[in-house]
């Protein structure tokens, strides 16, 4: 969420200050949106969602190509990601696309990709038409 810039002032400290939280604002807007396309890479979906160019069962032979540290090193670095920027953030990606199971801690398994994600059936049955 970004910081409220104070009206232009007339001293050069002032100025200063102003420019600085300008800088830290976009900064700020341009992590989100880099973790945004990360995330929709990662997770092969889109905003408006058209679901995922991944099914389950390749994203599920994705994470086990992956050694599972590293897999588990990336959801967790996410949940981090959306603890210091969520505010910003939209809510769908403050969650994987799918849904994740984590099993004894280190055994990743991938469920269904979440409905936020998931084509909206009015663009499927009018592209049929």
């Amino acid at each position: 969420m970004p910081l409220p810039v104070p009206p232009v002032p007339d001293n050069t400290a002032e100025v200063f200050a102003a420019n600085k939280i300008l800088r830290y604002n976009q900064a700020e807007e341009q992590i989100v949106a880099a973790y945004v396309g990360t995330y929709e890479d990662f997770w092969g979906v889109q905003w408006p969602p058209k679901g995922s160019r991944h099914t389950t069962a390749e994203m599920q032979a994705i994470i086990n190509a992956m050694p599972q540290t590293t897999a588990l090193a990336i959801i967790q670095s996410a949940e981090k990601f959306v603890q210091t920027y969520g505010n910003g953030l939209p809510m769908q990606y403050h969650t994987p696309a799918f849904v994740v199971t984590i099993h004894n801690g280190s055994t990743i398994v991938v469920g269904d990709l979440k409905a936020a994600w998931q084509e909206p059936i009015e663009s499927t049955q009018s592209e049929a038409v």
